[in-house]
């Protein structure tokens, strides 16, 4: 967790629910339902005293695995991790997020957050030397955390998702970086939907697991 994510809407909602005033003429892109690693998304940064909008490519490509994810447990300690963790934090901005659950045949589900039409997802972003191609490229990944008592029907992890008010002190320069918002998400605060692969995502024909959903 998490390999796939949506994102509802254009770029001026998108700018409107993450208060980004810059960046928006130099960035183009569509919605998605099906967001991947390895493709590349609009992030959201603070540059220049303001918050922009840059388009990212979702994970670091290394030799043998792209690593789209990072574990909050022990970032600070973790040498990949803790220069971008303390200079480099980004939100990602997505509607919902999907998980499949390791059961025969997997159950694929769809993570949202009720009233919030998008929410941020805690990452991190570097200028990163793809070894395919020699190219350096922007570059993001997502945070990850323990599963709250829900999510861990599913999955053994889910994203970091980070509240509206804690948005300007994720992106703002620190000298400590901001652990403490690596939280875990309630249980409360989510809703959890069963979604069939091969119906459009508002429907859905996957039978519901017993005191999962509301």
């Amino acid at each position: 967790m998490c390999g796939r994510y949506g994102r509802r809407g254009d770029k001026q909602k998108i700018a409107e629910a993450f208060s980004v005033n810059g960046g928006l003429d130099e960035v183009d892109f569509e919605q998605t339902f099906d967001a991947a690693p390895g493709s590349i998304q609009p992030v959201v940064l603070a540059q220049n005293g303001e918050r922009s909008l840059s388009l990212m490519r979702w994970g670091f490509k290394l030799p043998d695995r792209l690593l789209f994810n990072v574990r909050s447990e022990g970032v600070t300690a973790a040498n990949f991790w803790k220069e971008k963790f303390s200079a480099a934090r980004c939100i990602v901005p997505a509607s919902s997020y999907f998980e499949w659950q390791d059961c025969t045949p997997k159950s694929k589900y769809e993570i949202s957050v009720p009233g919030r039409e998008y929410f941020g997802i805690a990452g991190v972003w570097a200028l990163w030397k793809n070894p395919k191609t020699h190219d350096w490229e922007r570059t993001f990944s997502t945070f990850t955390s323990q599963p709250n008592a829900l999510m861990e029907k599913i999955h053994a992890r889910q994203p970091v998702v980070l509240e509206p008010r804690d948005y300007e002190e994720w992106l703002s320069p620190a000298e400590r970086p901001p652990v403490h918002l690596l939280r875990i998400m309630p249980e409360e605060e989510m809703r959890i939907s069963p979604v069939n692969a091969n119906l459009p995502q508002t429907q859905s024909s996957q039978p519901a697991i017993k005191g999962l959903f509301d």
